[in-house]
């Protein structure tokens, strides 16, 4: 049996047990008297399992994993519990990439920039348990000021891209917890959720648009930049994998792949929209150039630019965009995909417009769907009631009373009468209830009703039932 006991001129706790004809103990340090006999409690408890053989109860395990470090680093001393296998921030992050073998590669490039961005604050060296929830905060504040590596000039980041990078560093840490390395998450409570950015976005017109594509530099540039605007997809990731199998010149549909969204399955991995006419003669000049299924196959990709490794198509685009004599809006494929959403949202169906870029209703009224100024202008000028609207109806002068269609003259002639009647029969246009007792009813209690309300007064509800 195990007991505690005071250490000698310390404000502290010892525990002490027989190992065989030995006698052992460690130090708990300063603690409340009762959690030191809870603890020399759970002590025995693991000193059964290990000499029983047995398994360990979950709730042991439970509070074993809550021990101070110091503390079970002792009882993994003494073989009362596995040792924690403890990795250095930079020996993780090279373990967790390499799981992550089935991710997109845009994924797989915002994990290698995260781990980065990880390692460069706290140090490869970094046990992981050693880093605390302030110091989480500290890393995403350091984001918003110093977190971005690819523009010299301008070291900060965006809100939504300094959230994002925070989700991602929090699922690296819920890993190692999940892998049993870590115990708690220090990333855990900060703000991850991507919001909406008005202020940036913009609508770029086609006509805009059309000035780009007469100074690109070959069919093949004009095709994709007009795709891009007329269709929407994600830049680079729905243009990597876009085929020429995948284009249906018959049928006028295209079919589009999308990586981001494969995970979910079902038609967030595939998702079909409109051969649309003003897109149709720069494919057809793309294909004439190419020879799909005559010259190269059908799996051949539609845009080999957008395969190369060693082209941005970013930077390329700003520089086309300058060349026609135009400045770079911001968020360039966003904003192109943000304008044709929402010109189409504007003439059909929200379903049918959401299905073809491949998001929710909610998602393109958040992130998509613009405000246009010209839109306000038009509303501003233009009638939007009618002379002959009655209530809520706008349309025609027949109004509608109950299930019969009158004029407005025998609506408002009916009308009067009503009110004629509620003042010889009282309120509410029903018999008032000395009528009903002096049997105006020929000895019934029913109600005549004269217009919509079918109860009678709650003061009248009471008398009638009597």
């Amino acid at each position: 049996m195990a007991s505690v006991s005071k250490e000698c001129g310390r404000d502290s706790w010892k525990l002490s047990w027989y190992d065989g004809p030995k006698r052992k103990s460690i130090r708990l340090g300063a603690m409340p008297k009762k959690t030191a006999q809870q603890f020399q409690v759970k002590f025995e408890e693991l000193l059964g399992v290990r000499r029983g053989g047995g398994s360990m109860p979950q709730a042991l395990g439970d509070w074993s994993n809550g021990l101070d470090p110091e503390l079970r680093e002792k009882l993994e001393e003494l073989g009362l519990l596995e040792r924690t296998r403890r990795l250095t921030l930079g020996g993780f992050c090279d373990e967790y990439k390499a799981s992550r073998t089935s991710v997109a590669p845009a994924t797989a490039v915002r994990d290698r920039q995260v781990c980065t961005l990880l390692i460069e604050r706290f140090g490869a060296d970094r046990m992981m348990d050693s880093i605390s929830v302030r110091e989480a905060e500290e890393w995403q504040r350091w984001l918003s000021t110093d977190g971005n590596k690819r523009d010299l000039e301008n070291k900060a980041l965006q809100g939504n891209t300094v959230r994002r990078r925070t989700g991602t560093a929090r699922q690296i840490f819920a890993t190692a917890i999940r892998w049993k390395l870590l115990r708690d998450n220090p990333f855990s409570g900060l703000a991850t959720t991507v919001r909406e950015n008005k202020e940036r976005q913009e609508f770029v017109t086609w006509a805009n648009v059309q000035k780009v594509i007469e100074v690109a530099p070959s069919i093949e540039w004009k095709a994709l930049i007009a795709f891009v605007r007329l269709v929407g997809p994600r830049v680079p990731s729905e243009l990597v994998g876009l085929t020429w199998a995948d284009v249906d010149f018959v049928s006028k549909r295209i079919v589009i792949k999308s990586p981001k969204t494969k995970h979910h399955g079902g038609e967030h991995t595939l998702r079909s929209c409109p051969l649309f006419p003003e897109l149709l003669p720069y494919l057809e000049k793309l294909a004439e150039l190419v020879g799909p299924g005559v010259e190269v196959p059908l799996s051949t990709p539609v845009f080999p630019v957008a395969c190369d490794a060693g082209v941005n198509l970013r930077t390329a685009l700003a520089r086309l965009i300058v060349l026609a004599g135009l400045t770079p809006w911001q968020k360039l494929f966003v904003n192109l995909r943000s304008s044709r959403e929402t010109e189409l949202l504007a003439v059909y169906p929200v379903a049918d417009v959401c299905r073809w870029f491949g998001h929710s209703p909610a998602v393109a009224a958040r992130f998509y769907a613009q405000a246009r100024t010209e839109v306000a202008d038009r509303a501003s000028q233009e009638r939007t009631l009618s002379d002959t609207l009655v209530g809520t109806t706008v349309g025609t002068i027949d109004v509608e009373m109950g299930t019969k269609v009158g004029t407005i003259d025998d609506y408002q002639e009916t009308s009067k009468k009503h009110q004629e009647s509620n003042k010889t029969q009282g309120k509410h246009g029903v018999l008032m209830v000395q009528d009903v007792k002096k049997g105006s009813l020929d000895g019934t209690r029913k109600w005549t009703i004269l217009d919509s309300n079918q109860r009678p007064p709650r003061c009248q509800r009471g008398a009638l039932t009597n």
